[in-house]
């Protein structure tokens, strides 16, 4: 990868800076820890997901699937009603809101930056 010119990386770790010192990254982090000292969590989440794939393919087989369907929706209310899971899934779509934000900006800026170039390069005279 090639390597950013000086400024360009002074900003960089300047946004890093300020996304990580935000107080909702602050928080998704706090919760990130406490679902990963409970094996539990992680268990409940990868049961969730195995549900999941075989509701999948029990309708991809067009088998009667609601049984599956009944209990995926009671496993995965007790999962989101858990206060730390809750907070933590929240959060997490805090933080990336937050990020699609920040990436929009800097996506308007570079395209602003980009237009200012293309009509500059299309602004010169021969003589």
């Amino acid at each position: 990868m090639k390597k950013l010119n000086k400024a360009i990386e002074i900003k960089a770790k300047a946004l890093n800076q300020w996304i990580l010192n935000h107080d909702v990254v602050k928080e998704y982090q706090y919760y990130e820890k406490e679902v990963s000292k409970h094996p539990q969590y992680l268990q409940w989440e990868k049961e969730l997901k195995q549900l999941q794939q075989e509701i999948v393919q029990c309708k991809h087989t067009h088998q009667d699937c609601q049984s599956l369907i009944n209990t995926y929706e009671k496993k995965k209310k007790i999962f989101h009603e858990n206060p730390v899971i809750y907070n933590y899934l929240t959060l997490k779509e805090e933080v990336n809101a937050l990020l699609i934000e920040i990436q929009t900006d800097i996506n308007q800026q570079l395209k602003k930056k980009v237009d200012e170039n293309d009509k500059n390069l299309y602004n010169f005279s021969i003589k």
